[in-house]
């Protein structure tokens, strides 16, 4: 494996599945540590670590979806040796989805099974402004309203807060200037996770067309951050997801 790109806090090289994980917006790898003790050993969790955060912070982030997705394939592939699932939640999982697309293209394996968390299917048009553009002020009055996706802890920090807003903003203009290409579903399995209370789960719906697979709903108590609190009820979820077929939706 890459390590810049990848990383995995429990190595567990006689597992019979890698389950690559797609941060959100500003986020990094160690958002999912956590899950790797609760995986079965059977699952190897590993990371993906994007330029511009932990460490890779020196590195300059992405701001547009195509040569991200080009430089993950790349990143991504020595660790694509044995079957694979992927999990993106929020900015992730749109990530998740076009890679899976662009490794269809190249005629490359694909995951068994794409995991999609927190964000609304891509065929469901955006509604809301562009906030990459906005002032600095102004998006991080932005971020707090709309996902409460600051830590106070890093709000009265101002240096932190001049680390973290540039990821921001390159990330939300990632996947704000993101345009979806119709594309044959993909012949992958599909999850959607969602929580209860987040606005993004009603719009989740239609992700299951992008998909030939099986699909699967899940909800779980919370918002749009619902990963922090149900850790252990993720885990279960996952492990039974990428681990075999989801049934069909009926």
């Amino acid at each position: 494996m890459r390590a810049s790109w990848l990383a995995c806090p429990q190595p567990r090289p006689d597992a019979a599945l890698r389950l690559f994980c797609f941060p959100h917006a500003g986020g990094g790898a160690a958002s999912f540590h956590p899950f790797a003790a609760l995986l079965p050993p059977s699952i190897e969790m590993v990371a993906v670590q994007l330029p511009g955060r932990e460490t890779r912070l020196g590195e300059a982030p992405f701001r547009a979806m195509p040569p991200l997705i080009a430089a993950l394939q790349q990143g991504l592939a020595p660790a694509c040796d044995k079957p694979f699932a992927f999990f993106g939640h929020s900015m992730g999982a749109l990530v998740a989805f076009e890679l899976a697309r662009a490794l269809r293209r190249d005629g490359l394996p694909l995951p068994g099974t794409i995991v999609v968390s927190g964000r609304r299917s891509p065929t469901v048009p955006n509604t809301e402004a562009p906030l990459h553009v906005l002032p600095d002020a102004a998006f991080v009055e932005a971020l707090v309203r709309r996902y409460d996706a600051i830590p106070r802890v890093i709000r009265e920090e101002p240096e932190l807060m001049a680390l973290f807003i540039p990821v921001m903003k390159a990330d939300f203009a990632t996947f704000e200037t993101h345009r979806h290409q119709v594309e044959p579903p993909l012949p992958c399995g599909v999850s959607l996770y969602g929580g209860r209370s987040d606005p993004q789960t009603p719009q989740m719906a239609d992700w299951a067309t992008l998909f030939a697979g099986p699909a699967r709903t899940r909800l779980f108590e919370g918002g749009h951050f619902y990963l922090a609190d149900q850790r252990r009820a993720v885990a279960a979820a996952l492990a039974e997801d990428v681990l075999a077929p989801a049934p069909a939706l009926g």
